[in-house]
């Protein structure tokens, strides 16, 4: 009797580890807080050149534009820090049309590298020949784009001609996650590294914008964007760009729209109001000018 009761505590012990191992799965590996989060002056990965097991995040965007994206989002960070961009390399994008949007996916031994100036994880078989992947769970709720003010991502102040540089990094705990502004006007375009940027100026700050993975652009623009044009909000994947050379030097973060629906023209009720208050922010300006 001794001996069966034995065995069954030893069966049950093997049980309840692999049971430990399955459930902690999703935690394995640094999250994606610990691979973004950094105190460097401009914004670099504590992480940039490492290959890690990252216990990753919901996926709440494929971007198959260009080199293939999936967006990484842990709401443990809602706040900041919370979101990063995977680039996939693999053979028939295998990672890409692997996962779904809404599944909780993690990665092993994948790279992380800095490319001008955004921290990505770099699905790339020619660079770790063991990157995989796991879908952990599925169905997860996708979350609202973070609201933010336009001075917690200002725009540039072009220092001279063409450099274009920010004052400081504060923006960077938003890198890689949606995040939306309201009440913003179109005022400039073909700014920075194309003719794709424009500036967007709302009460309290300029922020810029850019269409490039906008699948409903055309040309280099969404069709909404013209100089004027006032939007209720617009909503976008906050990507930092940095490239600095003798003649010319970038560095600044710009809201990246995905599609026209990220542009919210304003309804009529609306359009008044934001008339008004950009005809108020306008005179402060002329005020100030005057003293």
């Amino acid at each position: 009797m001794f001996d069966k009761l034995r065995v069954f505590a030893s069966s049950l012990l093997c049980v309840l580890v692999v049971v430990g191992l399955l459930s902690s799965s999703a935690a394995y590996g640094y999250t994606i807080r610990q691979l973004q989060e950094t105190t460097a002056a401009d914004g670099t990965s504590g992480h940039d050149g490492e290959t890690v097991d990252c216990a990753g995040g919901v996926v709440i965007k494929k971007l198959a534009r260009g080199m293939p994206r999936i967006l990484l989002y842990d709401p443990n960070s809602a706040d900041g820090w919370g979101g990063i961009q995977i680039k996939d390399w693999s053979t028939g994008a295998a990672l890409l049309n692997g996962v779904a949007e809404g599944d909780w996916v993690s990665l092993t031994n994948i790279p992380v590298e800095e490319y001008r100036g955004t921290t990505f994880l770099q699905y790339d078989p020619l660079m770790s020949s063991t990157v995989g992947f796991s879908v952990v769970s599925s169905g997860n709720a996708l979350p609202a784009p973070l609201q933010v003010a336009a001075a917690d991502i200002a725009a540039p102040v072009e220092t001279q001609p063409e450099f274009w540089m920010i004052d400081n990094h504060n923006a960077e705990k938003y890198e890689s996650m949606f995040v939306t502004v309201r009440n913003v006007t179109v005022t400039e375009l073909g700014l920075g590294k194309g003719p794709d940027n424009y500036n967007l100026r709302a009460a309290d700050a300029d922020v810029w914008s850019s269409d490039y993975l906008n699948d409903d652009k055309v040309g280099d623009y969404d069709p909404k964007v013209a100089v004027g044009q006032g939007f209720q909000s617009v909503t976008g994947l906050l990507e930092q760009y940095t490239k600095v050379r003798d003649t010319y030097a970038w560095d600044y973060y710009q809201i990246l729209t995905v599609s026209t629906a990220d542009l919210v023209v304003p309804e009529p009720a609306s359009l008044t109001l934001l008339a008004v208050g950009a005809a108020g922010l306008l005179g402060r300006k002329r005020r100030a000018a005057v003293r």
